[in-house]
């Protein structure tokens, strides 16, 4: 996906507002993230992308990664959106939000990759991201109940997939998720989700 995808609409060192509209779709996102000395403080976000398990998705990773997400998707044809462009132009946008955040503190140092583990009851998961200009997502979920489940609450279990391709085109980084044995489709993404914030 080619940085002229989306448009980035402010871009300072703690925030950044980046849209995307195409034929199907027109998203908004605003990111307000610091790492290192400086900080910023939680507050309530909006999360408006039409999909209840997708908005707590987006709110799990404000808070494990300490950002503040606001994000508004509307569906620009007037026929029934697919909902894997939901997913897909959440993930993508945030993506291109996050970098944006990394590239404006490039100057002043910033770690280009992390990982980070997630439990939640029977469900273990792990996350790496690297960020080096080129995109890649690498998911290993296990042959469980709870990955053969086609819906998890309001979305479909293929979907959610979807956020994490999105997210490695729009920041052009890796994604690699290895997801553990879930009983619970809810357990299995919010472990994944977790880990990934």
């Amino acid at each position: 996906m080619s940085k002229t995808s989306y448009t980035i609409e402010r871009s300072e060192p703690t925030c950044a507002q980046i849209k995307r509209i195409t034929s199907e779709s027109a998203i908004a996102v605003t990111i307000e993230g610091a790492w290192g000395a400086v900080s910023v403080a939680p507050r309530p976000c909006a999360w408006n992308t039409g999909i209840r398990f997708l908005n707590h998705m987006i709110q799990l990773i404000c808070r494990r990664a300490s950002l503040n997400i606001d994000t508004e998707f509307k569906c620009v044809l007037d026929a029934t959106y697919a909902e894997h462009v939901v997913w897909e132009d959440v993930g993508l946008v945030i993506g291109a939000g996050v970098a944006e955040l990394l590239e404006n503190r490039r100057a002043t140092g910033v770690e280009g990759a992390g990982a980070g583990v997630a439990c939640i009851d029977e469900v273990l998961s792990r996350c790496y991201l690297s960020f080096e200009g080129r995109a890649g997502c690498f998911l290993d979920i296990s042959d469980s109940p709870a990955a053969r489940r086609e819906l998890v609450e309001d979305a479909k279990t293929q979907d959610a997939r979807q956020f994490f391709e999105g997210f490695a085109q729009g920041a052009r980084s890796t994604v690699h998720l290895d997801i553990g044995c879930a009983e619970d489709s809810h357990h299995l993404w919010e472990s994944a989700f977790r880990a990934f914030g």
